[in-house]
């Protein structure tokens, strides 16, 4: 268990420097990686994906907004539903944001064979 902990303390500090290069909080970044190219989720829709209360995913897709990197507005059934999307600047930093994260150094360290047994094992427990 020491060891998962180690690995996960170096992902984090992995993700941490590539989040304050992309300009990013945590929780900018995981709104970012769960709203997909070419999804128009509903607020509620995007905070179950990122494992959230929508009251707490709000001001994320607010400041997201404001850097122009989603657009937010009234779904076209329920003027009252909040719908989010990327823009085309969202886009591309997202994708700058999942080839950052994929290159994580201590899982790049290992033979692409024992990269494909850990995958493995964390698709059985995830």
């Amino acid at each position: 268990m020491r060891r998962l902990m180690d690995l996960f303390a170096r992902t984090l500090d992995h993700q941490g420097t590539y989040l304050e290069t992309l300009g990013l909080t945590y929780s900018q970044a995981k709104l970012l990686w769960r709203l997909e190219v070419g999804d128009t989720l509903s607020l509620k829709e995007l905070a179950r994906r990122c494992g959230v209360d929508p009251s707490n995913l709000a001001g994320v897709v607010d400041q997201l907004t404001e850097r122009k990197l989603v657009v937010s507005r009234p779904a076209t059934h329920d003027k009252r539903v909040r719908v989010i999307r990327l823009t085309a600047d969202g886009v591309r930093l997202r994708r700058r944001l999942v080839a950052c994260i994929s290159q994580n150094p201590a899982i790049l360290a290992l033979p692409a064979k024992r990269q494909n047994q850990l995958l493995e094992i964390l698709r059985e427990v995830s």
